[in-house]
């Protein structure tokens, strides 16, 4: 069984990009574009993974993070966080929130393929090859 993935974007192009990447290696992709969507996500599917766009309409991606992090049943989903700012230290504050790890844009596809083989269970991670 492959493992669900929830993104987090609120730009149409990154979005539809991390979510036809994630879909062709073989993850069940689900997508929400702000900070409120994503706390229902994250309660109602709980995804293996969240990626997380800090910058995010309404509730931005730190505090979604928080909220996620502070209930009990989805403290253990791992987020990755992927800043646009990570020179003002969005990185730092993203990580202090509970983010498991942060990513800068614009990043490297295998580069963050990498990192989010790295946080998921190790009987869903699908090699891309």
């Amino acid at each position: 069984m492959s493992a669900s993935i929830l993104v987090v974007e609120d730009d149409e192009r990154t979005l539809k990009l991390l979510r036809d990447i994630l879909e062709a290696i073989g993850y069940n992709v689900m997508t929400a574009t702000n900070g409120i969507e994503a706390i229902e996500y994250a309660n109602k599917i709980k995804p293996d993974l969240i990626t997380m766009d800090i910058q995010l309409p309404g509730i931005n991606g730190v505090e979604a993070t928080r909220v996620i992090k502070s209930n009990p049943s989805t403290r253990h989903i791992p987020i990755i966080a992927i800043t646009a700012s990570a020179m003002n230290g969005q990185g730092q504050i993203a990580l202090n929130a509970g983010c498991t790890f942060h990513i800068a844009k614009p990043f490297d596809i295998d580069y963050l393929i990498e990192k989010i083989s790295a946080f998921l269970p190790r009987d869903k991670i699908i090699d891309p090859v």
